[in-house]
Formats: structure tokens, sequence, C-alpha cells
């Protein structure tokens, strides 16, 4: 078994509100200069910037592939598969439910899709910060089927979180973890919400800004089955919290 500092929510150039210094390749450069061991991308209602962070694949680091699902209650979660293919075929799925709102780059910012190289191939013109015609049910369902996982994106915050948007976290959701940000304590996150599998990511959108809050997994290797182990505590997988 071993340690792996985990940063699972990043936001490259292809979300508007993410930097244009976000692009795969600087992306996994300062992941590497953290000391990160898995990373994923997961930009907002798409998939379209995964082909060239997979081809930067390298043997310090390890890649999960998802998005950052906004469903129809403005929830946000994160999807996870560890195959770049589930990936974009779960893309696929969410880009045709994606409504035909066109993206205004001078109100919400570009939507770039990018080579390894950082060459631009396109500008996507969907707006990708909208609902999806989705229920979160629906999709932790489709995503279970794809083998993939899901965690509740902040929900600690005041937008866009399950707590905001429901106020409380469904018993049916069979939302895999749940994801808090630096405001709250693990020991806090217990008491107000209950006894869940809590992560934190840095929810980045500023090279910065790139693995300044992680999680620490006690897994055998860094795949999305064993990180559901983890959250289950199974045959001692664990998440190791700081508190």
């Amino acid at each position: 078994m071993n340690e792996y500092k985990a940063d699972l929510h990043i936001h490259s150039v292809l979300s508007p509100c993410g930097s244009l210094e976000m692009s795969p390749i600087n992306i996994v450069n300062k992941a590497v200069e953290k000391k990160l061991d898995i990373i994923a991308i997961t930009d907002h209602n798409s998939t379209a910037n995964l082909n060239a962070f997979e081809s930067l694949k390298r043997d310090d680091i390890s890649f999960l592939f998802g998005m950052e699902l906004q469903t129809m209650s403005e929830t946000h979660l994160i999807i996870l598969f560890d195959k770049l293919e589930d990936a974009l075929e779960f893309g696929e799925i969410i880009y045709k439910k994606l409504p035909d709102t066109k993206n205004n780059p001078e109100i919400f910012g570009d939507q770039v899709v990018v080579d390894k190289d950082e060459n631009i191939i396109r500008m996507e013109e969907k707006l990708l910060v909208q609902s999806v015609e989705i229920d979160i049910n629906e999709a932790v369902e489709i995503v279970h089927e794809m083998n993939g996982i899901v965690i509740a994106s902040h929900i600690n915050r005041d937008t866009y979180s399950i707590i905001s948007q429901l106020g409380f976290i469904p018993e049916d959701s069979n939302i895999d973890g749940y994801e808090i940000d630096s405001n709250i304590s693990i020991t806090d996150a217990r008491k107000k919400y209950g006894n869940y599998p809590y992560v934190r990511n840095s929810d980045s959108h500023y090279i910065d800004d790139v693995g300044k809050n992680y999680t620490t997994f006690f897994i055998e290797k860094p795949c999305v089955e064993e990180i559901k182990k983890a959250f289950l505590n199974i045959d001692r997988r664990k998440i190791i919290y700081d508190g």
C-alpha cells in the first residue's frame, strides 16, 4: 500500500472561468513541481481538452479523466474515470444534453480547446457554465455503469453545491465522496453534514493554485477502484486526514 497526493479538481483553459495559462501541459508541469501523485482535469461540462491531457502522460504522475458536471439543480459534481475513452463517451452524453446557448467570451471568458503543445484547435461555442438536462441520480447511475466515481463538489460553499441547491445530502444519491474546501475542517464537516468520505482539491482556475489543496489516499495503486475503496475504508484503503 502507498500514499498518493491527489488533486482531482483542476480546470483547464477550456473552462471559461479558467485562466489562459491553464493549458494541460502547464497543469502537468505545475503538478509535478508540487509533487502531486494523481491529478485530474475537470472542466465544466466538457471533456474536450482531455486528449491533450492524456498525451502528456509521464511516469512520475498518474492521470484520471473527467469533468465537473452541472446538473439541472445547478449542483456541481466531479466525475472521474480511469480511461480516457470512458470520459470522452460520457462527455458526448453530456454535450448532447447541454442547451444550445452560445458563449459570450466578453461576459463568461474564452473556452479554448488546445493540443498538448498549447496550439489552439478551436474555440468551444456552446456556453459550458450552464445546467445540463440531467438530474443527480441519473448522472450518478450513468457514471457508475461506466465504472467511474462521483464526488459532490465544494459542498460547504454557498453556490453550486449539493447543500446550497438542495439544502441536504439525499440518502439515495449514491454519490461516492464529498469535497470540502479549506474553510472547514473535517471534524466540523462531519458535525455539520454527516460522517461521509470527504476530500479536498484545489478547484484551481489559476496555475499557482494547482495542488494548493489535495487529498492523501492510502491505496494500492492510483485508480478509480482503489479511490472508491478508500472512500469505503475497504481492505485497509483509506483517506489520510489532516484534521
